[in-house]
């Protein structure tokens, strides 16, 4: 007769998996994320078919909103990734630790600058752009400028977004190099 506890035992999990697993899914879902929100969700709040529904100022607010939401979770999975690297460097998991480091780095660094530098400017100047919506006082010149200001802020913006989204790929196409390597058979 077989003796039941044996069965009834939980199979040992691979820890380097469980990493790999955490590390590719964080990754994905990151890149996966941004690429929603910038060729999808963002530009529907500017569609000409929801202009009547959500005019000019309107729309940027709920840009605005958005953005502090997406932001959240830009934090989320930057902190999901610091972690798995690190336990992953830890544990001598990865061929390239300092290039996955840098590229986390760097998205950091760009997700950093937009979150602290970019937005509060140029919520700002959106609502100098917008000033009898804000109930604030700007002669003509003043929400020219501010216009003027903002486009060129946006334009930057979106060039780190570009750079940020670049980034998350590297660091998806690493992740998934990483476990499609571990599947592999070791050579004798």
């Amino acid at each position: 007769m077989p003796n039941l506890l044996n069965r009834m035992k939980p199979k040992r999990v691979d820890s380097t998996k469980v990493i790999q697993l955490v590390g590719a899914l964080n990754a994905a879902v990151w890149l996966g994320g941004t690429v929603f929100f910038t060729f999808i969700a963002g530009p529907a709040f500017f569609s000409a078919d929801l202009e009547p529904i959500l005019p000019k100022p309107e729309s940027g607010i709920a840009a605005r909103y958005l953005i502090g939401k997406f932001a959240a979770f830009q934090i989320a999975c930057a902190s999901i990734a610091v972690i798995n690297l690190f336990i992953g460097w830890r544990r001598s998991m990865f061929d390239k630790p300092k290039s996955q480091a840098l590229i986390l780095i760097a998205t950091i660094l760009l997700i950093g600058t937009g979150m602290l530098l970019l937005t509060p400017k140029m919520d700002v100047l959106h609502q100098l752009k917008y000033a009898e919506y804000f109930g604030l006082q700007a002669t003509p010149e003043e929400k020219d400028v501010a216009a003027k200001a903002f486009g060129r802020l946006h334009g930057i913006s979106q060039v780190g977004n570009l750079l940020v989204l670049i980034s998350l790929l590297l660091n998806f196409f690493l992740y998934w190099k990483m476990a499609a390597k571990s599947k592999r058979p070791a050579a004798d």
